[in-house]
Parts: structure tokens; sequence; C-alpha cells
């Protein structure tokens, strides 16, 4: 009984060694304003204790504690803040766009007067008070490509300003940035129906029943009129069962950035509409279809490619 409550004793250290070994690292340092205040405790207690001064000694042990708690509270706004280290972040290039971040606050508390450095800046100071918090960051860049993250320092000096802590926090995610969207040409455009957003080029495809929701627009007056009831005209769309193909290695002459930017307004075009595609490139094939994972591998290897 005694040896097996040993081992588990041993196996439960092992344990909580190695989760602490995962956690990340909090630097506590004071700052000057902290220094200054250190300072002025030592100073004063020998003073206090040179010229038997009870009230300076009693001043330089509650200063001595409001130092003491600083540190506590400073160590306690950090701790339990995690990143979301494996996401995946898609940008278009030479355009402003915001790289929205997620931080999980896993414990109970309110973390306060939070600033983030990011590549020796301050991109911001906020206060967590939800368990997930999203903040954004501006980002532009001038070319496509895959980009990693740079180390993200976040600091605060919460409560008294006289203690900074600090957590340093390695990402593993990736910045996809893909080509800048062009308008392709109107032969292109033509080609694959994108020349009017708007118009609407449906052939008729019979009477239905009014059902609410239905464009005014679309009711068959004359046939409501014979029915007496409202009927509506139903109009088949082309798109539906015609497949579109696009076909990289059909444009040898269209220099091939210029060939992916206008692409990459293609997908974007169906892929809003909801419309599948299949793209094709040297011997790769991709699948565009409603769902973001099959748009996201197709940004992927846009911004990647060689020609």
């Amino acid at each position: 009984m005694i040896a097996k409550a040993v081992v588990e004793f041993f196996n439960s250290k092992l344990n909580q060694n190695l989760k602490n070994k995962n956690k990340t690292k909090i630097f506590i340092y004071p700052n000057l304003n902290g220094l200054g205040l250190a300072l002025f405790i030592f100073f004063n207690f020998l003073i206090a204790v040179f010229y038997e001064n009870n009230f300076g000694l009693l001043l330089s042990i509650i200063i001595f504690f409001i130092f003491f708690i600083s540190i506590f509270v400073s160590h306690q706004n950090l701790n339990n803040i995690n990143f979301n280290e494996t996401a995946e972040y898609f940008l278009e290039s030479e355009k402003n766009e915001k790289l929205s971040m997620i931080i999980v606050n896993s414990s109970n508390d309110k973390k306060l007067n939070i600033d983030i450095d990011y590549d020796n800046k301050i991109i911001g100071n906020f206060d967590f008070i939800n368990k997930i918090n999203i903040f954004s960051h501006p980002m532009k860049f001038k070319e496509r490509g895959i980009f990693s993250l740079k180390k993200f320092c976040i600091k605060s000096i919460y409560p008294f300003g006289i203690i900074r802590t600090k957590i340093y926090v390695h990402l593993r995610s990736f910045i996809y940035v893909y080509p800048k969207a062009i308008r392709p040409p109107e032969n292109l455009l033509n080609e694959f129906n994108l020349s009017n957003h708007n118009s609407v080029n449906h052939d008729f495809d019979g009477i239905e029943e009014f059902r609410r929701g239905d464009s005014l627009s679309k009711i068959a007056w004359k046939k409501s009129t014979i029915n007496q009831k409202k009927n509506v005209k139903k109009f088949k769309d082309p798109k539906k069962d015609q497949k579109f193909i696009l076909d990289l290695n059909k444009y040898p002459n269209i220099p091939f950035e210029l060939l992916l930017s206008y692409s990459t307004y293609i997908i974007k075009y169906y892929y809003e509409k909801k419309t599948e595609l299949k793209l094709k490139h040297n011997d790769n094939i991709f699948h565009l279809k409603s769902n973001s994972s099959s748009l996201n591998e197709i940004l992927k290897y846009f911004a990647n490619v060689k020609s």
C-alpha cells in the first residue's frame, strides 16, 4: 500500500511538471516606477530603523505589501491567456486587410489593461472580459506567398503601474497571401457568363402556384385571373445545369501573375454565387464548391504556385 502510494505521488508530480513545461512562461520584473519605489522602501526602512521611527517602519511595511500584491496580481492578469496557435489566415495581396486573431481566456478572471506587441510595435490595448476575445490587426502584403507570423508579446503593468509582466507567444500559424483580384477583360467575362452580374438571363419553364416570398414581378396576371388564384412564372437557370471549367493552361499568352489575378476574381465570383467550378493548372485539378474549405484550398495553391 505504501509503495503504491509513493508511486502514485511521483506519477502525479511528473504529470504536473510536464503540464508546467507546456505552459507559457510569464516574465515579471519592476519597471522604472517599480525600481524607484523599491529604492524608496529600502532607504525609508533604513532611516526608520536608524532613527527608531515607528511611522517610517509602518510606511515601509505597507508599501512593501503593496509591491508584493502587485507582483501577484500582475502574474494572475496574464495567466491562462492563449492564442489560437495553428490557425490559417487568408489575405489578398496589395490590399489593406485586417488579420483577426482569437485570444482565449481559460480562467474566470477578467484580464485588464493588456498591451499586444507585434514586430516591436504596440498594436493595441485591450481588456479581455470574455472567454473568447477577438482583436484585429491591419496588414498589407505587396506580393503573394506564404508567410509565418512573427513573435507576439503580451505585456501589462496592471494594476499599479510598478510591475511589468510579459508573455512571448510563438505561433505556428501561416498567412496565405493570394493574388489581388482583378476584373478580367470582356472576352474572359463572356466566356464565364460574368459580363453582366445583375442580368437575369433565364429561360421560361412554366407556371406554378404563388408562394410566400416570390417576387411580385413574376406573377402571371392573365393566368391568375383565369384560375382565380395567384400564379407565378417559373424560369430555368441555365447556369444550374452548366459545368464551368477554368483551365489556366489555355491562356499561355497572358502573363502568369495577371492570369492568377483574373482567376482569383472568377473564383471569388463563383464562390459568392455558390456555383461549382473546376479549376485546372498543369496536372492539378481543384473543385470549387459552396464550402469554404474548397475555396481555401484553391487560394493556398494561388499563394504559392509557380508558373
